[in-house]
């Protein structure tokens, strides 16, 4: 496939993603590091053919999909020379590569008080290059985000229903029931260390979940900011201890609310967002910014349960989300 799309360039930004998915959500938790070197040449390769470019209008930008086109490339040869072997010669070509991109970026008009703050791709994130006139900030303050708050409110709910499935009478494991009937997920964590319940996934809700947990369900459709939302997901999270989650980035325009179900160690397992760090705490939400590269932590002995739920991002202007962009920073 890659080498077909390094031939045909109008493949090339399709198949970059292929690629990296393909290394990175692997089930046995390795990354596919031949497949995320060709992943980020082919980013750069559909730069030229898309006709990306500075002097674009903002409007052209965005439909092109340049954020993602020159983005994804500088964060993927950031990663690749930092954890490339020592005294290896491809270090310094990766990190000419990741600079290059970045200093482009930061050329482009509209990114010209964003980009004074990069001073490496990880200072990225793509919200941000989205919503450049927008304050970045990796964790948001969850009590001035109303789906944040409702999640909390209802925490009670959530968890009577989740305990239900994890102590269900008919099954041996209800939830692992529930997860082996549904093949649509991925894996970032090493082997044994998450396991993941889809309960809606771009508009297509789990009905064997809901069967399980009607008033979950019932809760989260009646919230604009998922229903109204194409590309949302909402899923429960179940962290082994002992696992470690890859370091992974999400698309704009979306934000993720964590609501920490079940997690009776509240100081032992955590999530690093970008520069910032927060630990779950039973019954508290948390509001993150999942396009700064992210990665979780276990170090505690029980497993831990997050409701996790990527919703429109407030400033989307796209959808009608019921929230307010000024409000909500």
């Amino acid at each position: 496939m890659a080498r077909f799309a390094f031939q045909e360039q109008s493949l090339a930004l399709g198949a970059a993603q292929v690629l990296y998915l393909y290394a990175w959500f692997t089930r046995t938790g390795d990354i596919m590091r031949e497949n995320i070197v060709l992943s980020a040449q082919l980013f750069e390769l559909s730069i030229n053919y898309a006709g990306c470019s500075r002097d674009l209008p903002t409007e052209h930008w965005l439909q092109l999909g340049c954020d993602i086109r020159f983005g994804q490339p500088a964060i993927l040869y950031a990663w690749l020379q930092e954890t490339e072997p020592s005294g290896s010669t491809l270090t310094s070509i990766y990190r000419e590569r990741a600079t290059q991109l970045l200093e482009y970026l930061k050329t482009v008009p509209r990114f010209a008080d964003a980009g004074k703050s990069w001073t490496s791709p990880w200072d990225m994130n793509f919200n941000q290059l989205r919503y450049p006139d927008i304050p970045a900030k990796p964790i948001w303050n969850a009590s001035k985000v109303p789906l944040a708050v409702f999640l909390e409110e209802h925490y009670g709910t959530f968890r009577s229903e989740l305990e239900g499935i994890i102590n269900a009478v008919d099954v041996e494991d209800g939830y692992e029931a529930i997860r082996r009937a549904d093949v649509s997920v991925e894996s970032l964590s090493t082997p044994g260390g998450w396991d993941a319940i889809r309960i809606v996934r771009y508009g297509n809700w789990n009905d064997a979940f809901c069967s399980f947990a009607p008033k979950t369900c019932a809760l989260l459709k009646t919230r604009k900011e998922l229903v109204n939302c194409p590309y949302v997901n909402t899923n429960y999270y179940k962290l082994f201890p002992g696992a470690h989650l890859k370091p992974h980035f999400g698309n704009a325009p979306r934000l993720t609310a964590h609501l920490a179900v079940i997690a009776p160690e509240p100081l032992r397992s955590g999530i690093s967002v970008g520069p910032a760090q927060s630990l779950w705490i039973e019954g508290k939400s948390m509001v993150i910014d999942d396009t700064y590269p992210h990665s979780v932590s276990h170090w505690g002995q029980h497993p831990r349960y997050v409701l996790a739920t990527w919703f429109c991002h407030p400033c989307d202007e796209n959808h009608d989300s019921g929230q307010v962009c000024a409000e909500s920073l």
